[in-house]
């Protein structure tokens, strides 16, 4: 038996009240980001990945956001998301990015519960966490596998 791990560095960029998100084409949609590489800081497994993905070659990570753990049992799959606040000049809310890789797409939305549920932004339990965040300004922590806490949702 196999459990597959992903840590997972995503990025939360605000620009206008709108945050960008990243939708694999013909699936799902998530924060910008990805995984971390084994000896990779998550801090610098993001600034790749932006570069990768967006093109970004100058944007500042002003703060850590929280952690969203996701797992699915029968599938024996196990993530750890971190979540930090990023900063660039190169992306606005005005104006849709364009994708270097071809799986790709993104764009801008809301950063409300409605929005989020709309665009089926996984992991799901960011969907709830992101609205907090940016109202309360705290990092959170939130998991599906965790049962100390009824909402899954936790203020750090």
């Amino acid at each position: 038996m196999s459990i597959k791990f992903r840590h997972i560095a995503r990025a939360l960029i605000v620009d206008n009240n709108h945050i960008l998100i990243a939708r694999m084409k013909g699936a799902h949609s998530f924060l910008p980001g990805g995984g971390v590489d084994l000896g990779e800081s998550a801090h610098d497994a993001l600034k790749r990945e932006l570069a990768e993905e967006l093109g970004v070659t100058s944007c500042e990570v002003t703060r850590f956001l929280g952690v969203v753990e996701f797992g699915i049992k029968e599938k024996e799959y196990h993530e750890i998301n971190h979540l930090f606040e990023v900063r660039t000049n190169g992306l606005s809310a005005t104006i849709t990015p364009q994708s270097l890789e071809p799986h790709l797409e993104f764009y801008w939305i809301e950063p409300t519960l409605e929005k989020l549920k709309e665009h089926n932004v996984l992991p799901y339990l960011v969907q709830e966490l992101i609205p907090q965040i940016l109202r309360e300004g705290k990092p959170m922590w939130a998991s599906n596998m965790y049962t100390g806490y009824d909402s899954g949702i936790s203020r750090e």
